[in-house]
């Protein structure tokens, strides 16, 4: 353990799986303390028991939260500055995906679930964060998880896409805002990788899937990259990085992750 976020402590959605789950292990191993948040409670169970075959149950608090939800939101930080006695990161990683439909067949109730889920989830967890840091001068990281969606739209249906594009113009936001008293905002933008978002969507839209299937997104620059896709062990050590002091001169920057789908554009 190298103990690079010793003296962090952060509240980590979407903890129970996937990206989310793979960052809150890494920031557990690096000496963070966390608050591990996510709805769904099945896999917040089997995170527990992973965190204690680690043996550092000590150092999560684990709970049920909705990002969409303001009272879940105020919660999850009250937690971590009650339990820890502050919080100076927030890793933000909750997300689903659409299934593929395109803008002419979009239903108004699945672009307003993306978009209170990706974007507005996004805004209403960080509110609450900024809400504690703001008024107690604490010099922080934000770092949420977005999608190289927001710049390579072939990778994604368009409700999804513009949600993590929104995400990104977020992050800019408070980055400008926020960093002139301390606090840091930047985005990890993946491009593949495996995960359960899916789940999310599990039946795809066939007309949009074959669209995205045609896309130079599958077909140059997928081939381009060897077909590589990413696991979430390869994120979780830029997120360990952009939360802890290292990153101190990085701000409001969206790094991209992907293994060069977006370069082979």
């Amino acid at each position: 353990m190298a103990e690079r976020l010793a003296g962090k402590y952060a509240v980590v959605t979407g903890a129970a799986s996937g990206m989310g789950k793979a960052i809150a292990l890494a920031y557990l191993q690096e000496g963070a303390k966390i608050v591990a948040v996510d709805v769904n409670e099945t896999r917040l169970a089997e995170l527990s028991e992973e965190v204690k075959e680690l043996g550092l149950s000590d150092n999560c608090i684990i709970t049920k939260g909705d990002i969409t939800v303001d009272e879940d939101c105020a919660a999850a930080i009250k937690l971590c500055v009650d339990s820890y006695g502050t919080l100076n990161v927030l890793s933000h990683n909750a997300g689903i995906s659409d299934d593929f439909t395109t803008v002419e067949d979009l239903r108004n109730e699945d672009w307003d679930r993306l978009i209170r889920i990706n974007l507005t989830g996004s805004m209403k967890i960080t509110r609450a964060a900024l809400q504690y840091l703001v008024p107690n001068e604490i010099e922080s990281s934000i770092v949420m998880i977005t999608s190289n969606a927001a710049f390579e739209s072939a990778t994604g249906g368009p409700a999804y896409c513009a949600s993590k594009a929104g995400a990104n113009a977020l992050m800019k936001a408070i980055a400008f805002e926020y960093g002139r008293i301390g606090i840091r905002c930047n985005s990890i933008c993946p491009g593949p990788v495996l995960t359960n978002i899916t789940d999310s969507a599990p039946v795809r839209n066939k007309k949009g899937v074959e669209i995205h299937s045609g896309s130079g997104y599958n077909q140059d620059s997928w081939k381009w990259t060897g077909g590589i896709i990413g696991m979430p062990e390869d994120i979780a050590p830029l997120s360990v990085y952009l939360a802890s002091d290292e990153s101190k001169f990085v701000n409001g920057s969206s790094v991209v992750i992907d293994s060069g789908v977006c370069l082979s554009r």
